[in-house]
């Protein structure tokens, strides 16, 4: 009697098979709540930043966590921050670089960066304002002013004398750095709004989120500290060892 052969979709060996194929690819896929997700991001801040400026130019440094919590690749285009007082928009510092590792002496260049979901990226990033093609060239004429006299007298001196001993630049030379701090300096005392700004490659990822800080009166005096060496060329062609930054408390608005 000849055997009848038996169709493959009866064949219970055949389909234990295939059933231990699809738990071995589906084992490897993301969970179907995880690929359903949309793209999101979380941002958390380090509840102190500090404040700095460049002749009143101002100037912060953050420690920022962005965590990718959706289900899709996030690349993040951009990060700035926006500061305000009293309802006046007084600037938008964008990211310009960032430390690899909190020891690092040296900062890494911002750049646009991804995300895959449960990415992390956590680091103490420097937002600065730096001058627009104008006040460059300002700055740079009151700096280069005031070294050139600078090595105009160390020539005429033959640097004779206590080498230690600040010289001190005329008035006509040193008015324009104090006008170009007055222009530019914004950290008076009083409460202000910052908002963090993160924009993506996927509109509905982007996220803001508000925040606000106290400077008091004794933060300001510190960071003016530097006009003291203005005559001295200090804050321009060299750079005095006091301080040039204030660490504050800062909130979620």
């Amino acid at each position: 009697m000849q055997n009848v052969a038996t169709p493959l979709y009866l064949d219970w060996s055949f389909w234990a098979v295939v059933v231990a194929f699809a738990a071995m690819v589906l084992s490897q896929l993301p969970p179907i709540h995880v690929m359903l997700k949309r793209a999101k991001l979380d941002l958390e801040l380090y509840s102190k930043i500090s404040i700095t400026h460049k002749l009143g130019n101002p100037n912060l440094q953050l420690h920022l966590i962005l965590n990718n919590i959706g289900g899709r690749r996030v690349r993040i285009k951009d990060l700035k921050v926006s500061i305000s007082k009293d309802g006046t928009h007084l600037a938008n510092l964008p990211a310009q670089n960032y430390l690899q590792n909190q020891n690092d002496q040296n900062t890494v260049l911002f750049t646009t960066f991804a995300l895959e979901p449960n990415d992390e990226w956590a680091h103490i990033t420097n937002f600065l304002n730096f001058f627009n093609r104008d006040d460059e060239k300002i700055y740079q004429k009151i700096e280069g002013d005031l070294l050139t006299d600078f090595r105009s007298h160390k020539k005429e001196t033959n640097d004779e004398g206590n080498k230690e001993e600040l010289y001190e630049h005329p008035d006509e030379l040193v008015s324009p750095a104090f006008d170009f701090f007055e222009k530019h300096f914004c950290w008076n005392a009083g409460e202000y709004n910052m908002s963090i700004i993160v924009t993506t490659d996927t509109k509905s990822a982007d996220i803001t989120k508000n925040y606000r800080f106290t400077i008091f009166e004794s933060h300001t005096e510190a960071l003016s500290a530097i006009k003291d060496y203005f005559k001295y060329g200090g804050g321009l062609y060299w750079n005095p060892k006091i301080q040039t930054s204030v660490i504050l408390e800062v909130s979620e608005a």
